[in-house]
């Protein structure tokens, strides 16, 4: 049976009870309350990739929507403000059946190095860096076909036990040339995309286990960065589900552990249904949270039909306040930011024919966190369900003079309205920006503290950010 987003939002309440034990606790009933000096975790920043060719998608639309789709993702006054941006590595061993539309490979044969075909992604960085966006990560789907087992980036393979040194090499060579090349900084690099997963389509991957992983880290990439001086976050392990099994492989050898961290996942779940229960997305990577590391989510989304309407918008704001608000997770990225699609694989539909595109409400809605919760941002402990089947976040400005928060009102016909008490802040005023299926990031009328505190009111099926000054 088709989930219902009725359903799904029965599945949520039971979800939640992974950061029952966290939460913060307010006294008064049907009251949000937060605490601006009680804190959770650092946001790093939210953000998309346009792997797969994706930037060549956006570079060749007609100037001014080229520039205006530009403006709407990235730049923060007006726009989403997405601050992480996804690159893939090139890996293409020139076979067509293998490319899946991804960049040629770096290194194609050993000692022989190509740094043409990704200009469509150093175009995207560039055009990203001029609207704020500068933390540019880097994802290896597969290394060179020459380095595994089954000579191809494609099917089942393996990198070979004698080339973990040539392909640190050839990851600390990107890094370096990206740099040199072009004047971009890859804030991250992942060294594998998915391991473990076999695509069913031929796109490039690779087999590994968290204790090859771990072998190459400790053995190789670290001392390779460290000896060329590389400052580059490592990040492990992109797994395609919401696992940490891999990861705590390697926590548990002292010399990764010391190394990394960023340990990142995906949170793909089977797309039988359209709205899949939150459950099945999420959970507390436990052991990376005990020593302090920053966990990212960084790819996904859903293969189904494209829904651009506000039940899939609100269906994707709580899969991203469930991350962030149980599993203290200081970084959220979606797979395709704008993509030449039919699917939910990305958040805007370009139509290169036309030189058009299509905006859907899930753009809109992570995009009330991606604009006003900005890099550095602290989490604040707050109450998370105030009332009904409202669901609240709360955040520090990175100045420490703003304090945002996120309410979203998932209840199809009842609106909601609660008071808002802070503690060790004092407001002045609040401005209201909303998200509804008839509103797309609406300035509301300012309001003043009554008393030190707002009512906050909230229309059935919104989304809806305050920013209190």
């Amino acid at each position: 049976m088709t989930l219902t987003r009725r359903n799904f939002l029965r599945t949520a309440s039971s979800a939640a009870a992974f950061a029952a034990s966290s939460r913060f606790a307010w006294a008064d009933k049907n009251v949000a309350g937060l605490d601006a000096k009680s804190f959770a975790q650092t946001i790093d920043g939210f953000g998309f990739s346009e792997a797969f060719h994706q930037a060549r998608a956006m570079q060749n639309l007609p100037p001014d929507k080229s520039k205006a789709l530009l403006d709407l993702l990235f730049s923060p006054n007006g726009g989403m403000g997405f601050s992480i941006l996804r690159n893939s590595i090139g890996n293409t061993d020139g076979n067509p059946a293998a490319d899946h539309g991804d960049t040629t490979s770096i290194e194609p044969a050993q000692g022989t190095w190509n740094w043409t075909g990704d200009e469509d992604q150093t175009w995207l960085m560039n055009e990203a860096a001029k609207r704020g966006c500068t933390r540019f990560i880097s994802c290896a789907w597969s290394p060179p076909a020459w380095m595994k087992t089954n000579k191809s980036t494609i099917g089942v393979g393996e990198l070979r036990s004698d080339m973990y040194q040539p392909y640190a090499d050839y990851l600390a060579a990107y890094i370096q040339e990206y740099k040199k090349r072009y004047g971009l900084d890859m804030y991250g690099i992942s060294p594998a995309n998915e391991p473990g997963y076999v695509p069913t389509i031929k796109y490039a991957s690779c087999n590994w286990t968290g204790e090859q992983l771990t072998k190459f880290l400790r053995n190789n990439l670290i001392p390779t960065f460290l000896q060329k001086g590389i400052s580059t976050e490592i990040m492990l392990d992109d797994h395609a589900n919401w696992k940490d099994d891999f990861i705590n492989v390697a926590l548990a050898d002292a010399t990764c552990a010391k190394a990394l961290n960023i340990v990142c996942a995906h949170a793909y779940a089977s797309t039988d249904q359209v709205f899949k229960p939150l459950g099945d997305r999420t959970g507390n990577f436990n052991i990376a949270k005990s020593k302090g590391k920053r966990i990212w989510q960084t790819e996904v989304s859903a293969g189904d039909k494209n829904i651009t309407s506000m039940d899939d918008g609100i269906y994707w704001a709580q899969v991203l306040h469930a991350h962030v608000n149980w599993n203290s997770v200081s970084a959220w990225l979606y797979w395709w930011g704008a993509a030449v699609t039919t699917s939910r694989s990305s958040l805007i539909a370009i139509d290169p024919k036309a030189g058009t595109y299509q905006l859907s409400k899930r753009l809109l809605t992570i995009g009330q966190y991606s604009r006003f919760v900005r890099p550095g941002a602290r989490r604040i402990n707050a109450t998370e369900n105030p009332i009904g089947s409202v669901r609240f976040d709360a955040f520090l400005d990175p100045g420490g003079k703003k304090i945002v928060c996120v309410a979203i009102n998932d209840d199809l016909s009842k609106p909601q309205e609660f008071p808002l008490q802070l503690a060790n802040f004092t407001p002045t005023a609040c401005q209201p920006v909303r998200t509804s299926p008839t509103e797309s990031h609406a300035n509301l009328p300012i309001l003043k503290p009554v008393n030190g505190q707002f009512t906050l009111q909230l229309p059935p099926e919104s989304v809806t950010t305050f920013v209190i000054m």
